[in-house]
């Protein structure tokens, strides 16, 4: 019988495992997750699909597919661009929403908008009435407050 050699894992191999271990996913949830069969998963790793009888042939994920394992399992695009994978870098990078950006207050300002966000609306307008009679309520990119202004210019 004519038997081919298995072939190597690909390098991104390791790190998915790695990934999966980490998160403690079985291959059954990562796969469901990553929209990908539990067997196809387990060829994507293994680099491999066997034929039977001993022979096996070479697989290769897809771009598209990897980003989704990647996905899954928490895998950066840099990390599969560095295993040599930069096709599905880009398509990670493409599926990956941008993060929303987190203003960073201090912790006073996020307590005030803690008691702010308990009141009622009405009382929330009543506050911002009269921090802005008392010049407190000045528009950000005016640099400070209008009682700031008056007594500074």
């Amino acid at each position: 019988m004519n038997r081919s050699p298995r072939p190597e894992p690909p390098r991104e191999a390791p790190l998915i495992e790695a990934a999966r271990k980490q998160k403690r996913l079985t291959v059954r949830e990562a796969a469901k997750q990553a929209r990908v069969s539990e067997a196809g998963w387990r060829q994507i790793v293994s680099g491999a699909e066997s034929l039977g009888g001993g022979t096996y042939r070479e697989v290769k994920a897809k771009a598209e597919t990897l980003a989704r394992i990647a996905q899954v399992v928490g895998i950066t695009s840099d990390q599969l661009a560095r295993v040599g994978r930069e096709d599905a870098a880009a398509a990670l990078e493409e599926i990956t929403p941008e993060p929303e950006p987190t203003p960073s207050y201090s912790p006073p300002v996020d307590a005030v908008y803690a008691i702010m966000a308990a009141l009622p609306p009405d009382a929330q307008a009543e506050v911002i009435r009269r921090l802005g009679h008392m010049g407190l309520a000045a528009r950000p990119e005016e640099g400070g407050t209008e009682h700031q202004h008056r007594r500074t210019g």
